[in-house]
């Protein structure tokens, strides 16, 4: 059994950096969580794991009404409806889960954290209350996650 983090997200789109923002301080914290940062199609995001494995996926969430805020749902159980809901991507990531799912290609434990954005402009830095939030997350993942040997 492998634990993987995969921060789905776009650097240069203010918010929308969430997820390799989780992945770098991850990294910087303790170098052995294995992360895979996705910034391009995440359509593939299914072949990144194998069925034994526990991953955690981080990506913004559509703005809504409370920036930072924290929404996670374990995939494993609850199918990901709702495109929109944990994500702010064309094709996001309650498509490649069910994609991976339809291809029986999900792994033992699946969890989706979407953190609620507040601006996703091009050029913009992340806002403060979801800087925050990528703190807690990262604090929670690092309590939790087993690490690889």
């Amino acid at each position: 059994m492998t634990t993987i983090v995969i921060g789905v997200g776009n650097r240069d789109r203010g918010d929308d950096a969430v997820g390799p923002i989780v992945c770098d301080r991850l990294r910087a914290r303790s170098g052995a969580v294995r992360t895979f940062v996705c910034e391009g199609s995440i359509l593939d995001l299914g072949l990144r794991w194998e069925p034994d494995d526990h991953v955690v996926i981080v990506d913004a969430m559509q703005p809504g009404t409370a920036p930072g805020r924290v929404v996670t749902v374990d995939a494993t159980v609850d199918p990901l409806r709702t495109p929109g809901a944990v994500s702010t991507h064309e094709i996001d990531v309650s498509v490649a889960v069910e994609l991976a799912r339809a291809t029986g290609r999900m792994p033992a434990q699946l969890l989706v954290i979407g953190i609620e954005a507040a601006r996703t402009e091009w050029g913009a830095a992340p806002s403060a209350a979801v800087d925050a939030a990528i703190d807690t997350v990262v604090d929670r993942l690092a309590d939790q996650l087993p690490v690889d040997r």
